[in-house]
């Protein structure tokens, strides 16, 4: 069973390293890019760790607006569909919470249907579509959900 932890600078270079094997190289964050979202003011990263090694993290960071904002969920390929991705984003959300956010907010690629369902599965829904949002022109979906009286199932 994974254990979740709280980030450190020294875990930087193993998330970037995930991050880019998650995702297409031009969607994937690079080092600047994921080094901006660690070092927001409200940004929180949890880590699930199985004997040592780091098989996925979350990324978020609570908005102005009482919102949290999903900014990553990388889980490696090999730790996919055992329930690492939805005990990372049940624990964000609890995060989100105790910091007063009333709901989350996160984007996603039109054409990645498992996270698309991943999400849906997890009570998001698409508020929008993005434009041109990633890359190469490749349109996004932002996605929301209320935080007020929905709880983590445990």
């Amino acid at each position: 069973m994974a254990e979740l932890r709280e980030y450190l600078p020294a875990d930087f270079k193993r998330l970037l390293a995930l991050d880019q094997q998650c995702f297409p190289k031009e969607i994937a964050y690079s080092a600047a890019e994921l080094g901006y979202y660690l070092r927001s003011p409200g940004a929180i990263c949890l880590l699930a760790m199985e004997q040592e090694k780091t098989i996925g993290f979350i990324l978020g960071d609570r908005t102005r607006q009482s919102a949290g904002h999903v900014v990553t969920l990388d889980v490696m390929e090999a730790s996919r569909k055992s329930g690492i991705g939805s005990t990372l984003m049940f624990a964000l959300e609890e995060r989100f919470r105790a910091a007063d956010c009333t709901s989350a907010v996160l984007e996603v690629a039109v054409n990645n249907d498992a996270a698309l369902r991943f999400y849906k599965k997890h009570g998001y829904s698409v508020l929008k579509t993005l434009r041109r949002y990633y890359p190469g022109g490749l349109d996004g979906l932002l996605m929301g959900k209320s935080l007020i009286g929905s709880q983590s199932k445990d």
